[in-house]
């Protein structure tokens, strides 16, 4: 799905640029605030997994290939804004190192990869989530369905891309449907692995799957729970609203000569 030089005209490239640009930015202020409120080394094995999950290419033709994204199980994982942010240096790191991807086309592949996997996975998750009850032993097929249908959107993006600012001549039809079936299968492995992945860490670790929290977030409840503490009058002298301990004053020197 990695998009290389020369196949996207210069105007669709450059909204793809500023696109990706935008959402990597807002991203990036987010996944600042997780990260800083709960120190893990979750993203880098995300990243990690993104990067070789990605490099198992098999091209399907018009410049393009077929890979696994791996965006669906990192944003069930870290959320969509860490994801994104995973996702997009994955991007760039393929593109100038491994020529996996043109660099004139990093921003389309940002969005392609990043930005329209994670918000669709999770988008299904936020919806279909309260439909099965929040039960725990339901969220491990709902994230490989969420997973699934993500790689198929990204899928189905980047054939978009290039049928609108492809520069080979060739009919949509062929594109639409040479990448869309070729991300069937993709959408398939996407599942199973994603299941199968998060029903692991749900019974080895679940405080780790932050889509599978409620609906407010740990940080978040932290974050209530500090503000409750510090507008609530505790014992005298405890908090900003009680009222200050008198001071005494100091006892008198005797200066008398002895």
């Amino acid at each position: 799905m990695h998009i290389p030089d020369g196949y996207v005209d210069l105007p669709t490239s450059v909204a793809g640029g500023v696109l990706a640009a935008a959402g990597v930015g807002v991203a990036a202020r987010r996944a600042a605030i997780v990260v800083r409120e709960k120190v893990t080394t979750l993203p880098a094995v995300v990243a990690a997994y993104l990067l070789v999950g990605q490099l198992l290419v098999v091209p399907v033709g018009f410049g393009t290939s077929a890979h696994l994204i791996g965006t669906g199980l990192a944003t069930v994982l870290v959320g969509p804004a860490v994801a994104i942010v995973c996702v997009a240096t994955v991007v760039v790191l393929q593109a100038l190192v491994f020529a996996d991807g043109g660099v004139t086309a990093i921003g389309l592949n940002i969005v392609n990869d990043g930005l329209v996997p994670a918000l669709a996975t999770a988008a299904v998750v936020k919806l279909l989530w309260p439909l099965v009850g929040r039960r725990r032993d339901r969220f491990a097929p709902l994230a490989g369905l969420a997973s699934g249908l993500a790689a198929l959107a990204g899928g189905l993006a980047a054939a978009l891309v290039l049928v609108l600012g492809g520069t080979d001549v060739v009919s949509h039809r062929t594109v639409v449907a040479t990448l869309g079936g070729a991300h069937v299968v993709v959408a398939v492995i996407e599942a199973v692995l994603t299941t199968g992945i998060v029903a692991t860490v749900l019974r080895l670790r679940p405080d780790l799957v932050l889509l599978a929290r409620p609906a407010a977030t740990a940080i978040e409840a932290d974050t209530a729970a500090d503000a409750v503490a510090v507008a609530e009058p505790g014992p005298r002298g405890s908090g900003p609203t009680a009222e200050p301990e008198p001071i005494e004053p100091p006892a008198p020197v005797d200066r008398s000569p002895r």
